[in-house]
């Protein structure tokens, strides 16, 4: 599966060519308005969720939390495992976004190497990224990754 991880704009000017799985990443601190999201698109089957960029003890806005998680992963493992593409985007696709796409890349076995993932995005939230592994390991949703 393709694994696109971007910033608002980048993901505003995707072109899709494939059945792609988008994750919208909204802020309650910065929200994005909804005629700025991702273009309809036949070939987009979006969900969108709303957490800004923060740990429990840091940060202003909505917290991730293990229900946000336990939604995102049971909303994909529905309707994102058949396809193509998977694009996750947040307003800087910096630190949520890349959380949220390596989770789902470990997770469910995307294909894509973690290691390499870590380098391309330093700035990676890896307060969600481990949220969503724990509620994963909690769903007893196998990581069939390395």
């Amino acid at each position: 599966m393709d694994l696109l991880i971007k910033g608002f704009i980048q993901a505003f000017q995707h072109q899709p060519t494939n059945p792609t799985y988008v994750i919208r990443i909204n802020s309650e601190v910065f929200p994005l308005e909804k005629k700025h999201g991702h273009r309809d698109h036949p070939l987009y089957t979006p969900k969108e969720y709303t957490f800004d960029d923060r740990t429990p003890n840091l940060g202003s806005g909505r917290l991730f939390t293990p229900d946000i998680a336990e939604r995102i992963l049971t909303d994909f493992r529905t309707d994102g495992l058949d396809k193509e593409a998977l694009l996750v985007y947040c307003i800087r696709g910096k630190n949520r976004s890349p959380a949220v796409g390596m989770a789902l890349n470990e997770i469910f076995a995307l294909g894509h190497d973690p290691e390499e993932l870590g380098r391309q995005f330093p700035e990676t939230n890896w307060y969600i990224y481990g949220t969503l592994l724990n509620v994963a390991d909690k769903l007893m949703i196998a990581r069939r990754s390395g």
